[in-house]
């Protein structure tokens, strides 16, 4: 069979098992207070969709959150679970009023005209090039299938100004980008003393300890060996500059959450990579350790500390991912030795550091007010009357 013919026909079985031919549920009428949710293709109650879905509760909508296999119990009262891929699952996006989501969708019927799309994406801005800046490191069915989604999408939330040109410019998309925030960030404009407390008790540590967070991002042959491995010294330089008791919370990309088992944890290095919630994880800490995960945008809303481990930084813009910044232009200290790390730990001037945080965000038109959750949560009771 011809190569061209061959994919042509692969990605129209993937399009007919993806649901995108589902019409026979368009003769069933749309329930106008039905909100179906999926967020990380069906990972659970995680990111700007619980955050949105929190406030909905009790409102009387009938809430649907697909999730894989196990998930549904991470789902609060109140949210029906239906499993990702399934039939019955295009049954409920087929008569759902609205449509919530923060990744491109995989699997969904075709949208009918009364519908609503929501997407969130999940981040108030990005690192890594995406969609059409990264087209060519993309594979063909997932650019197909952005392209698709995109027309069908209506809305988009965007915690800065930065993403505003982004979406319209690189997401092949046309509908309105609402400049509302980020809703999985509200939290951080919030007393999270609770948070702490079940952080505490979820790890069984003393309730004062103190935590800095190590989430480095995945590489794509799955290497693990350039991310910290020994974080003695670094305790030692946070306890020396700040005083208390201080855990690391390592905390692995779902792409390689099966290295996690891997590592040699202890009493003050502990094994973060599944607890369930990432924001509250960064709202229990006072410092962030990365080296290229968006997440030190959402700690820079914190107004937290955030340093960048990068050890492997010439390798990855070769052979990775390129980036929307330059990270030696960021306002987080750099370092490519664990040597200049704790450096920058036992020198880093507070500040110094805030100044060039509020830089960055007017420079890069922040959005965020804390609000975001509540703000969509009111549009979408508002279409579901």
């Amino acid at each position: 069979m011809f190569p061209k013919l061959k994919q042509a026909l692969r990605l129209l079985k993937e399009q007919i098992q993806f649901g995108n031919f589902a019409y026979q549920y368009h003769f069933l009428p749309i329930q106008k207070n039905k909100v179906v949710v999926s967020s990380y293709y069906g990972r659970g109650y995680s990111d700007n969709p619980k955050a949105i879905v929190a406030e909905l509760l009790d409102q009387g909508l009938d809430i649907v959150w697909l999730v894989q296999n196990g998930e549904e119990k991470t789902l609060p009262a109140g949210v029906r679970h239906v499993p990702y891929g399934s039939k019955q699952a295009l049954r409920e996006l087929a008569t759902a009023k609205i449509w919530l989501d923060n990744c491109r969708q995989k699997f969904s019927p075709p949208k009918r005209r009364s519908q609503i799309y929501i997407q969130t994406w999940h981040g108030p801005y990005a690192l890594k090039k995406v969609e059409k800046d990264a087209e060519e490191q993309l594979p063909i069915s997932y650019v197909k299938r952005a392209k698709k989604n995109a027309r069908k999408c209506d809305y988009m939330l965007s915690g800065s100004a930065f993403c505003d040109a982004m979406y319209t410019d690189t997401f092949w998309f046309q509908g309105e980008v609402l400049p509302i925030g980020t809703p999985r960030c509200d939290v951080f404009f919030q007393d999270n003393a609770a948070i702490h407390q079940r952080v505490t008790q979820f790890f069984q540590t003393e309730a004062t300890a103190r935590f800095v967070t190590y989430a480095p991002t995945f590489r794509t042959d799955g290497d693990a060996t350039v991310y910290l491995q020994d974080f003695t010294e670094v305790q030692q330089a946070l306890q020396h500059k700040y005083g208390g008791t201080w855990k690391v919370l390592l905390r692995l990309h779902p792409n390689v959450a099966e290295l996690a088992k891997d590592i040699d944890y202890g009493e003050n290095v502990l094994n973060a990579t599944a607890y369930p919630d990432m924001q509250e994880l960064l709202a229990a800490s006072d410092l962030l350790i990365t080296d290229y995960s968006s997440s030190m945008f959402d700690m820079m809303i914190a107004e937290k500390k955030v340093m960048l481990y990068a050890p492997d930084l010439a390798s990855y813009l070769k052979n990775e991912r390129a980036l929307y910044f330059d990270l030696k232009n960021l306002p987080f200290p750099l370092s490519e030795t664990q040597t200049d790390l704790v450096s920058q730990i036992t020198q880093f001037d507070e500040t110094n550091y805030k100044q060039q945080l509020h830089h960055f965000q007017q420079q890069f038109g922040q959005h965020e007010t804390g609000t975001a959750s509540a703000r969509i949560a009111n549009q979408i009771k508002n279409w579901t009357k």
